[in-house]
């Protein structure tokens, strides 16, 4: 049996590095956006999962990441937005870095500059403290006081959850690393995002990180294709770009090609630095300890479930999903019954969109006491409240990809965004 499970999890791993899928999305009709109960109307950021990509990317012009369902298609949810006068931008942030890169990342693209990732943290793990350069996503530089709202999808949840602690809270081991040159980020006492949205982001985790990540032989492997990859194609594979210039197994900005080093392959390796480990039951809680609510910020978290009780007691996926997913779903299958990092995988740890656990996917376990059902709380008549997390209806027979546009849920693809604009716009 472990045998079996090393060599699916080596092959999820080997697909989910490409991020393909056959699954064409289905365009309709597009309504136009209610803007009647808007009481705010503030710039969305939508930042992609691992293996994403984004307008920056040769493969988006193609199949956009947001709208294109991972096929061929001209479907681009950023610029149905920006066409109903609604501003969007998708910035392009590692696909395989850690939470805490992709939201340096991030911010670098928000306000132009060079990615800083932070003299502590860059020490602690081994890598250059600066990375890419960047022209500002929005045209002009973000001035750190007018809001703006962000939406990820998968890990790209972690991602905009520590972008918007970090603004608020900033980071003590960063300020006492580097003084008066502290990059904004880390400085903290920045209230400028409005609304932090997540789709099916694993706040907990998933068991399938643990499979691989804790597989060393395979992980290792995978480790040495990335810096074979920056060595001979150098940033740019299949369709995305793979930003892992800092740790040296990519190029970086004004290179071409990167070396290939067994120094740099075993850093990455042991840095535990990287979306694997975050996404890892106790790399996602160790996350969770760092990430603080900000209490001028609405949260709003949507979930999927594609899996149903079979004859034996077990989730089975639909047959309907991803094909991907198949893989994943088969290893989550698999660890029902078993503990992951002291967490028995049953009820809500084992049904699952394909890839995320649906007691993952709902709410960060660390803020489980104040999170409210939003559509309880709409019935009840309460009012919505900023910094704590509310959860939608989990979208059921929908899988993790589905966010992109593989499935026109509940009615259309472009119906799911606009009411989560007009859910978020109207406070």
């Amino acid at each position: 049996m472990k045998s079996f499970v090393k060599i699916i999890a080596f092959v999820l791993a080997t697909v989910m590095c490409i991020s393909a899928c056959i699954i064409p999305s289905f365009a309709e009709d597009v309504r136009v956006v209610d803007k009647s109960g808007f009481e705010t109307d503030y710039p969305y950021i939508f930042v992609h999962g691992m293996g994403g990509w984004s307008p920056t990317n040769r493969f988006y012009e193609m199949s956009p990441y947001w709208g294109g369902g991972l096929w061929l298609s001209d479907n681009d949810l950023i610029k149905i937005l920006n066409d109903q006068g609604i501003e969007a931008y998708a910035p392009a942030v590692g696909p395989l870095s850690s939470a805490w890169d992709r939201a340096c990342e991030l911010y670098a693209q928000l306000v132009g500059g060079t990615v800083d990732y932070g003299e502590a943290h860059s020490k602690a793990h081994g890598h250059d403290r600066f990375g890419f350069t960047y022209e500002p996503i929005m045209g002009e530089s973000w001035n750190l006081k007018d809001k703006i709202n962000l939406v990820g999808h998968s890990f790209g949840g972690a991602t905009v959850r520590l972008l918007t602690s970090l603004l608020a809270f900033g980071n003590e081991d960063e300020i006492n690393a580097t003084g008066a040159e502290t990059s904004g980020l880390f400085t903290g006492g920045h209230d400028c995002v409005h609304s932090c949205i997540t789709l099916s982001a694993p706040h907990n985790g998933t068991q399938v990180s643990n499979m691989l990540y804790d597989l060393t032989g395979p992980y290792y492997i995978i480790v040495m294709l990335y810096n074979l990859i920056g060595t001979i194609l150098g940033n740019d594979f299949i369709v995305f770009s793979l930003q892992m210039g800092h740790f040296g197994l990519t190029p970086k900005q004004d290179e071409k090609r990167a070396k290939f080093s067994f120094d740099s392959i075993n850093n990455y390796y042991t840095a535990q630095d990287n979306c694997y480990y975050d996404m890892t039951l106790r790399g996602a809680a160790e996350l969770n300890e760092t990430i603080k609510l900000s209490e001028n910020t609405y949260y709003y978290s949507y979930s999927t479930a594609a899996t149903k009780t079979d004859c034996f007691g077990k989730q089975r996926i639909y047959s309907s999903v991803t094909p991907i997913f198949y893989i994943s779903s088969l290893m989550l299958r698999i660890s029902e019954g078993k503990s992951y990092d002291g967490v028995t995988i049953e009820d809500d740890w084992a049904v699952n969109d394909g890839i995320v656990p649906l007691k993952s996917a709902k709410y960060p376990l660390c803020d489980e006491a104040t999170a409210l059902s939003y559509s309880e709380s709409i019935a009840d008549g309460k009012t919505i409240e900023s910094g704590r997390w509310y959860y939608m209806d989990t979208l059921v027979g929908t899988d993790h990809f589905d966010f992109c546009g593989t499935k026109d849920y509940p009615t259309s693809f472009e119906d799911f965004y606009f009411s989560m604009i007009e859910t978020a716009n109207a406070r």
